[in-house]
């Protein structure tokens, strides 16, 4: 009578270890394909906007010591407002919405710094990211401001580099570079540091 044949018993230390290597292999995939598609991002012009020529428009990425593109945006009393009459003048850009809470925060100080420095020649644009510009006009006729505002359909963010949060503000020289971005609530200090750095 022929002897049973030993069952032999899967090796679980092995087992354990295939499925780490199969885990490492997959997760290197993954980091290899989006430092692919930033790379590829980065290097990618954003599309034209407002008339301006490709190679004017910010990259993604950090705007910083890049020439500010043109825009063309409207005011909530019906006009328009372009960033090159301000050529010159040291420039902060406010991207903002009235729906947000740490916007509404900063907004006094806007209006405290904006006349702390009028006389050196400082420009305060809110850029309004509110789904429409009627949202904008009526928080304004309710808690009205000193520096101007425009209203953005959202497409200037990617003209000036994404991804944007709300409040992202950009400090622009007299010479028209962007010194600083600076995405979330910041202090009062802070925001006058920066602006005493363009002037």
């Amino acid at each position: 009578m022929p002897e049973p044949t030993p069952q032999t018993t899967p090796n679980r230390k092995s087992s354990a270890w295939n499925w780490v290597i199969i885990g490492i292999i997959i997760i290197g995939g993954l980091v290899y394909l989006a430092f692919s598609h930033e790379k590829t991002m980065a290097n990618q012009p954003v599309a034209e906007a407002n008339g301006s020529p490709a190679n004017a428009i910010l990259e993604t990425g950090n705007p910083v010591g890049r020439t500010a593109p043109d825009w063309t945006l409207p005011t909530p009393s019906g006009k328009t407002l372009n960033l090159a009459q301000f050529a010159g003048h040291p420039v902060v850009l406010d991207f903002w919405a009235t729906w947000c809470g740490p916007c509404n925060v900063e907004r006094p100080w806007w209006e405290q710094l904006q006349k702390q420095y009028a006389g050196q020649g400082l420009v305060i644009i809110g850029i309004s990211e509110d789904s429409s510009i009627n949202d904008v006009s009526n928080f304004l006729a309710k808690h009205p401001t000193n520096y101007r505002m425009v209203w953005d359909n959202q497409s200037l963010q990617a003209t000036y580099g994404v991804p944007f949060g709300l409040p992202t503000t950009l400090f622009i020289n007299k010479e028209g570079k962007i010194t600083q971005r600076v995405t979330g609530l910041e202090g009062l200090a802070e925001l006058d540091k920066a602006i005493r750095g363009i002037l």
